[in-house]
């Protein structure tokens, strides 16, 4: 395995080894022996703790260690990578204009219905005939259906009645959500220039992997930059708070790039696990939570639907929120006739 070579970043020495075609179907019951951790894999593949440590814990992407995700999970995340790659190239990765959170700006725009904002759901139960959707300030709506898209992390402080099935109610309650904190920082000068680096960083300390944002006029001018920080590092940096949080990241920043010393002002600290509307970002299957959900989550409970990036099968991001949306829609037409 070869983590640590120099001129190869230590997550790519990992390569795709999750990634055999024969994993590609990860959700299904006859890989349920592939259902183990990924570090127990990595292991059995010769890595040692120190390599894993670095190449996998250190930014990692799904779960909070290589001992919580399970090798199938990370197996749909590297199929669903060669499909980007498709022959060959890059990754797709894209942003849309003005940054991401443009699109569902826009998209909540395009409604033709009431949008209704400031409501925080408590309660939700359903039947044969209709689902009630009750909020925290009193508010109830019924509805012939109804489609719930809230991660599991947010979901599993709802009151549902009746409860789910076991096996669905098991996942709403356990499922996991990859912990990350974000550190936005606006650069007073171009440091970059001053040392003949990137910009971008990826890093094995608490500032994780430092990104570069161009969503000013200019495509190619570098605006700001943020460091996101992952699993442990994330969970640590919440414990300190926000301002701290941010402190400690320029001091690393500032300790690898001595030539940004005095130059980044952080403008935003933004923890996903900390918010109670997110409780993390994207959600993560442990070692033997595939066998036991993957199939059972995003089944209609009465008149209640659910989708999610949590509930796809075949996409991950936003791609996976498309991919269930269209399967709920179908469902709910099949269910109203």
């Amino acid at each position: 395995m070869p983590v640590g070579r120099r001129g190869v970043r230590p997550d790519r020495g990992l390569g795709a080894a999750s990634g055999q075609s024969d994993l590609g179907r990860w959700w299904d019951p006859e890989l349920a022996k592939h259902d183990i951790s990924f570090y127990d894999f990595l292991s059995a593949q010769g890595a040692t703790d120190a390599a894993i440590q670095l190449a996998y814990d250190s930014n990692i992407s799904y779960g909070t260690t290589a001992h919580d995700v399970s090798l199938l999970m990370q197996a749909s995340v590297d199929n669903w990578q060669n499909v980007n790659r498709g022959s060959g190239g890059p990754p797709f990765v894209g942003a849309f204009k003005g940054g991401n959170q443009r699109l569902p700006e826009a998209m909540a725009h395009a409604l033709k219905a009431d949008l209704l904002k400031n409501k925080r759901v408590v309660a939700l139960s359903t039947g044969a005939n209709g689902a009630t959707v009750k909020c925290e300030d009193g508010a109830e709506f019924r509805a012939k259906a109804v489609v719930c898209s809230m991660p599991f992390s947010t979901l599993r402080h709802v009151a549902i009645d009746p409860l789910p099935p076991a096996a669905q109610n098991a996942a709403i309650r356990t499922i996991g959500y990859v912990p990350i904190t974000q550190v936005h920082i606006v650069p007073k000068r171009k440091f970059w220039e001053s040392d003949g680096l990137n910009p971008m960083m990826w890093t094995g300390g608490i500032a994780g992997t430092v990104y570069a944002q161009r969503f000013g006029p200019d495509p190619d001018e570098v605006m700001s930059v943020t460091a996101w920080a992952r699993g442990l590092n994330a969970q640590y940096l919440d414990q300190l708070g926000a301002e701290a949080a941010g402190r400690a990241v320029v001091a690393e920043l500032e300790r690898l790039r001595p030539a940004a010393k005095g130059a980044l002002e952080v403008a935003k600290v933004r923890s996903w696990a900390m918010d109670p509307f997110s409780g993390g970002v994207w959600s993560t299957f442990g070692p033997g939570q595939v066998r036991a959900f993957a199939n059972e989550l995003a089944k209609p409970h009465e008149r209640l639907f659910f989708c999610g990036e949590h509930t796809a099968l075949a996409s991950r991001g936003m791609e996976a929120a498309l991919e269930s949306a269209e399967r709920a829609a179908v469902e709910v037409q099949l269910a109203l006739g």
